[in-house]
């Protein structure tokens, strides 16, 4: 049993121990009569001074704490592989280097390392083998990977609405290259939560008292809790989901708009109708990814609202293994894929081939232009060593 000294507020009638944490949602901890005793402690400072306070004893179970890592942090890998190996894919087909994909990239590498550093603390948590720089530094990479993710959720949301708004043919937008665009999409998306995790840095090294609103990341245990992680994290994703939902209910309503529009639509204008069935497709996609991130991070809020459920625990972290398959399932276990993956192998397979049967031609001729050089050097060898007639041993017949 881990045990840790806290301050006595008071005893309820019902025999728990309340506990004011300021910094906590909600701000007070209740520990049940069998989870702590009371009794006089005595305190002596390095001058040798004694003082008495009459504290409250307070029992915390580590075997579960314990098998709460050990699940996070396993389910936390098993997604990572599923997420990596969807960049692997897009990466792999050139067809999906568009920037559409590029941007999917982009958001799946942020969230690939936002679960690779909880993974990674953990694990560390788990084997009591932990630092406060180390945590730090982890809490610090874990905050701007995702946040950083979100911006890019958001990027994907304000493109899909910017694709069916109809501003596309708007003076420069539509001149700018894929390159150009993913640029500045990048410049936002890496750009403010810079910004925040900057401000949130400068906070917590301000040198300022303790205090709720501050980020607190070495006072409360490693990365974000309670209040902290409500302004600091929860805030910005809130914000960013309302803007998203915002993108797609614009969305739906001009996709609507167009459908009518396009049933109309001559033959002369298929063209038209099949890029509007792409795009969407990608639409919906977005709101498929959309719906599960939701449900991961209400999830998340639910259980720090709740710390003390168990279930509510390991529901969440049983999604978090889902959430790296479900991805996959999206954006790579699709027919239009898998054919793109079977034309691809399919073609370096005949591209070696090719490569093979043309070295073996050029190692054939190679062997013909050897063997006529050998020939034509035989030749002239033996027309050096034979006996030729010269004009002096010529026979004039008069």
């Amino acid at each position: 049993m881990l045990a840790s000294l806290a301050r006595l507020e008071r005893v309820l009638k019902d025999g728990q121990l309340y506990v004011e944490v300021k910094s906590a949602i909600p701000p007070w901890i209740l520990h049940g009569p069998d989870k702590y005793c009371v009794d006089t402690f005595v305190f002596e400072d390095d001058k040798g001074n004694r003082t008495t306070s009459f504290d409250a004893l307070v029992c915390f179970g580590r075997e579960k704490e314990e098998e709460h890592y050990v699940m996070k942090s396993t389910c936390m890998i098993i997604s990572c592989v599923f997420i990596l190996a969807t960049v692997a894919v897009y990466g792999w087909l050139p067809e999906l280097r568009n920037l559409h994909g590029r941007v999917l990239m982009a958001y799946l590498l942020c969230l690939f390392v936002g679960f690779v550093g909880m993974a990674t603390m953990q694990i560390l948590l788990k084997i009591d083998n932990i630092g406060v720089k180390t945590c730090v530094g982890l809490s610090i990479m874990i905050y701007f990977s995702l946040l950083a993710a979100f911006f890019w959720l958001n990027v994907m949301c304000f493109d899909i609405w910017w694709t069916f708004s109809g501003k596309r043919g708007v003076k420069g937008a539509e001149m700018m290259s894929v390159k150009a665009k993913f640029t500045a999409y990048s410049v936002y998306a890496f750009g403010f939560p810079t910004v925040l995790t900057i401000l949130m840095v400068s906070l917590e090294f301000s040198g300022l008292p303790p205090h709720p609103l501050l980020p607190l990341l070495r006072h409360q245990g490693c990365f974000l809790a309670g209040i902290s992680r409500l302004l600091y994290l929860y805030g910005p994703i809130v914000i960013l989901w309302f803007a998203n939902m915002v993108f797609f209910v614009l969305t739906a309503v001009k996709i609507a708009q167009i459908k009518k529009q396009i049933s109309v639509l001559k033959r002369k204008e298929s063209a038209r109708h099949d890029k509007h069935q792409k795009d969407q497709q990608r639409f919906l996609l977005y709101i498929k990814l959309f719906i599960v991130m939701g449900i991961n991070w209400l999830l998340e809020v639910i259980s720090a609202l709740y710390p003390k459920g168990d279930y509510i625990w390991r529901f969440v972290d049983s999604y978090n293994v889902l959430i790296g398959l479900i991805v996959f399932i999206i954006f790579v276990c699709k027919r239009k894929i898998l054919s793109l993956m079977k034309k691809r192998i399919k073609d370096g397979i005949i591209e070696r081939n090719q490569e093979n049967g043309s070295m073996t031609m050029e190692h054939k001729n190679k062997i013909v232009h050897n063997i006529r050089d050998y020939k034509q050097r035989d030749s002239l060898d033996t027309i050096r060593t034979g006996s030729p007639e010269t004009d002096s041993n010529k026979t004039i017949n008069l």
